[in-house]
């Protein structure tokens, strides 16, 4: 019997996004499914017991948290993270940061922003996520400063950190103001993985020439 892998997920959901550019990196061909799909949803729901996405499902074998299934990926392929101890605790921190203080303000921004018209908006809401996007962005640009990526040929922090991006530039978060971030994501946006995952939003907004 051939195995079956399966993907539980949102479209615009960064953990959801990040999980997309993993599997695609490694090679692995898996089906997806909307959660909210009627006809999938009763299968999604059994699976996660808190009723978040991603849940992926490898043959049967699941995981419902994305980091979690971000280092099952490398486990088996090796190519997300470091070989060395020391270069991948250098990662996972990356990572770790990218999540709790981008994904922060990012957030903000495009649940102030999304399916609301302009006369809607928390203008001081939005300048606030702004404000702490450019905080928090400095800290990154050291684990940049003579690489292009932030493990060797893209890995974990990178599809971390380019799902925060890719949806904060498609909400109108202005440009990262260190060109080795601005770069770095130039890279990535070049990227196959990241052209065949990223959510229509990010689509539209790099064919209106999306600009850093």
């Amino acid at each position: 019997m051939s195995s079956e892998n399966i993907l539980y997920d949102k479209p615009e959901c960064p953990f959801c996004w990040r999980v997309r550019m993993a599997l695609d990196r490694c090679g692995v061909v898996y089906k997806r499914y909307a959660y909210d799909n009627p006809e999938h949803q009763q299968a999604w729901r059994a699976l996660t017991p808190n009723k978040t996405v991603p849940v992926i499902s490898f043959d049967k074998f699941v995981i419902v948290d994305s980091s979690v299934i971000l280092e099952y990926l490398n486990d088996v392929h090796g190519v997300l993270l470091p070989s060395s101890a020391k270069d991948r605790a250098l990662a996972r921190g990356a990572a770790s940061y990218a999540d709790a203080q981008v994904g922060g303000p990012v957030r903000e921004l495009v649940f102030e922003r999304r399916e609301r018209l302009p006369k809607e908006w928390d203008q001081e809401a939005i300048a606030g996520a702004m404000g702490k996007w450019h905080k928090a962005l400095p800290r990154l640009e050291k684990a940049l400063s003579d690489v292009d990526y932030f493990v060797a040929d893209a890995g974990i922090p990178d599809y971390v950190l380019a799902s925060r991006f890719g949806l904060a530039m498609a909400y109108g978060m202005p440009a990262p103001q260190s060109p080795l971030l601005a770069d770095w994501f130039d890279r990535m946006i070049k990227r196959n993985e990241f052209i065949d995952t990223a959510p229509a939003v990010v689509i539209e907004a790099i064919a209106k020439g999306w600009q850093l």
